[in-house]
C-alpha cells in the first residue's frame, strides 16, 4: 500500500478504510469478488495519493489480470512550464490509462478479448473511449448515479446507441459488502477534491 500523503489525502480519512479493506474476504459465491477487492485496494491507493478513489484491471479470457491502472488525475507529471497546471491531468482517469495501454500495443491480447473491470462507473468521457476501444466487456463495481453513463447508455446519440451494441456492459457480480466498499472510496474526499478540481480549471 502506497504511503498516504497526509496534505492531500489525510490519513484519517484513509485509515478507517484500510482496517476494513484488511477485514473484507472474497466471497466465492460471487463470481467477480476477488478481482473486486483487488481493484478496490487499487482505489485506495489512488485515495490515498490525493486522487480519486478509482481504479481498473483488464482481465484475458482466462480471468487473469494483464494490466491495471488508478485514477492519477492530481499527481501526473508533465513537462509544463506553468506551475500552476502541474501536476493536472484531465485524462489520467483510470480506465484511460488503461485504454492508452492498449493503444499503444502493451498488452498482447486483442481487444475484444478483454474485460475491463473497473471500481466505479464509468464517466462520459471514459465511456466515448471505452467504446472506441473495441474491448469486449466493461463491468463496474459501485454504481455512480451522479456522474456515471452506463446506467443511462440508453440516452446517447444513436451512432454511439450503435457502437455500445458491441460490448457488454454490467455491474459487477460482487457481495454487498465489497460493492458498499468500492462505493465507499469513490466517495472518500469529494468535497475537497472537488474543490481541487476547480482551482485546476479555473485558476
Amino acid at each position: 500500500m502506497a504511503k498516504a500523503d497526509p496534505v492531500s489525502s489525510g490519513t484519517t480519512l484513509t485509515a478507517p478504510l484500510i482496517g476494513r479493506l484488511e477485514q473484507l474476504q472474497a466471497d466465492p459465491e460471487y463470481r467477480d469478488d476477488r478481482h473486486a477487492l483487488y481493484c478496490c485496494r487499487l482505489a485506495l491507493d489512488a485515495l490515498e495519493q490525493g486522487n480519486y478513489g478509482v481504479a481498473a484491471i483488464l482481465t484475458d479470457p482466462q480471468g487473469a489480470v494483464v494490466a491495471q491502472s488508478e485514477n492519477r488525475v492530481f499527481s501526473a507529471t508533465h513537462d509544463n512550464s506553468d506551475s500552476s497546471r502541474q501536476g493536472f491531468s484531465s485524462r489520467a482517469h483510470a480506465e484511460m490509462l488503461l485504454i492508452d495501454q492498449l493503444e499503444e500495443n502493451l498488452i498482447a491480447h486483442p481487444p475484444q478479448q478483454l474485460t475491463m473491470l473497473v471500481s466505479l462507473e464509468p464517466c462520459p468521457m471514459c465511456l466515448a473511449r471505452l467504446l472506441l476501444s473495441g474491448m469486449g466487456s466493461v463491468r463496474y463495481i459501485a454504481a455512480d448515479p451522479h456522474g456515471g453513463m452506463l446506467h443511462c447508455i440508453d440516452k446517447l446519440p444513436p451512432a454511439w446507441r450503435n457502437l455500445s451494441q458491441l460490448q457488454t456492459h454490467y455491474q459487477a457480480h460482487v457481495s454487498e459488502p465489497v460493492r458498499q466498499f468500492a462505493t465507499d472510496i469513490s466517495s472518500a474526499n469529494l468535497p475537497v477534491l472537488r474543490e481541487k478540481l476547480l482551482k485546476h480549471i479555473r485558476p
